[in-house]
């Protein structure tokens, strides 16, 4: 073979060959930054010391110092949804998990994405075939904000992919429950089987009233409206004795013998 046929076939085979994905880091592209939402750009671009970033930091909560490792996470995703080996797909997947696993581990009471974190999460967990673990996850979003939509659509498309379609349909129902007026909700529920009227909306229970007060009977015409009446003094307590017997408005007297 030649030197030129054989470069030629080098050529083509690196050409055709899928390449491997190359981990660029956690910071994504200029185009890749564009598909990432508006809190991630200030996280990556905006100074600490810029209004964004303290308005961001102030609606987020204090994992917004940590921020970076979600939107590295929602980066590899988007990598994953475009991606067109195996391995790639495999690789962007298990980076996106580890990303994800980062924010929970460093979460905050105060964190305002938790429903979004345990959601892509637990897709992370589903397209890795780990229903159990994305089960965990879509009930812990479902728990955080029960009338997030997402975690609702997410869990009854796992339960149809395990052959749980009545499982679906309780998860759909309840979420309906929820959110009444959720179209994608009610759509998924008649595909599922469900038949109207829609399931009953959980309404919350109103405070019990309470006694009305009985006013005062008003006094016949011409009487005297009638006085009032002055509680009696209470009795006033004994003052404590002081001095001596012989000499009892001397306090500090010493004690007769």
């Amino acid at each position: 073979m030649t030197a030129r046929a054989l470069f030629t076939l080098l050529f083509l085979a690196g050409v055709t060959s899928p390449a491997l994905a190359v981990d660029t880091g956690l910071r994504p592209n200029a185009v890749e930054m564009m598909r990432l939402p508006p809190y991630c750009q200030a996280k990556f671009n905006a100074a600490t010391s810029s209004p964004e970033w303290k308005a961001w930091r102030a609606q987020i909560g204090e994992n917004f110092i940590d921020l970076h490792h979600y939107c590295a996470g929602l980066n590899y995703m988007n990598r994953y949804w475009g991606a067109r080996s195996a391995p790639d797909r495999s690789f962007y997947l298990q980076r996106a998990l580890t990303n994800f696993d980062y924010m929970v581990k460093a979460e905050k009471p105060d964190f305002a994405l938790r429903v979004e974190l345990y959601s892509q999460r637990g897709e992370v967990n589903k397209l890795l075939r780990k229903p159990g673990e994305a089960i965990k996850d879509f009930n812990t979003a479902r728990s955080v904000d029960p009338k997030a939509v997402k975690p609702y659509l997410q869990l009854a498309d796992l339960y149809v992919a395990t052959k749980a379609s009545a499982r679906a349909l309780e998860t759909v129902t309840e979420g309906l429950r929820h959110v009444p007026d959720s179209t994608a909700l009610q759509r998924r529920y008649l595909e599922l089987g469900g038949k109207k009227p829609f399931p009953d909306p959980i309404v919350a229970k109103a405070a019990a009233p309470q006694p009305a007060q009985a006013e005062p009977a008003a006094p016949p015409p011409g009487a005297e409206p009638a006085a009032a009446v002055e509680p009696a003094p209470a009795p006033s307590a004994a003052p404590a004795a002081t001095g001596t017997p012989k000499n009892p408005y001397c306090r500090f007297c010493p004690p007769e013998e």
